[in-house]
């Protein structure tokens, strides 16, 4: 399992990104992704990179269909080999220091 961080930026469509926000958290949704919003970034669960990365094409293309002229993406990912992760993995692992 790969847990991923990713935010997108939508640059020169105003002050407020809770649309575009909202617009991708609706395309996770439709994708059947298991992910958590934050703040400033959302997190998700993908299968494989393939899954993380058609997603976060997807994403963008969803913005690029608003018409967002620019957009800025930025991934981070957990890639573990040596066992298994999930976003409640990671949480429960923080919870437990």
């Amino acid at each position: 399992m790969i847990v991923a961080d990713f935010s997108i930026i939508p640059m020169g469509s105003g002050t407020s990104a809770a649309g575009y926000v909202g617009a991708v958290h609706d395309l996770l949704n439709e994708a059947g992704v298991k992910f958590v919003p934050g703040p400033m970034s959302t997190s998700l669960e993908a299968e494989s990179f393939e899954q993380l990365f058609d997603v976060v094409e997807k994403a963008n293309k969803r913005l690029e269909g608003m018409g967002v002229q620019r957009i800025i993406t930025t991934v981070r990912i957990d890639f573990r080999l040596d066992k298994e992760i999930s976003i409640e993995s990671k949480l429960q692992a923080v919870k437990k220091t």
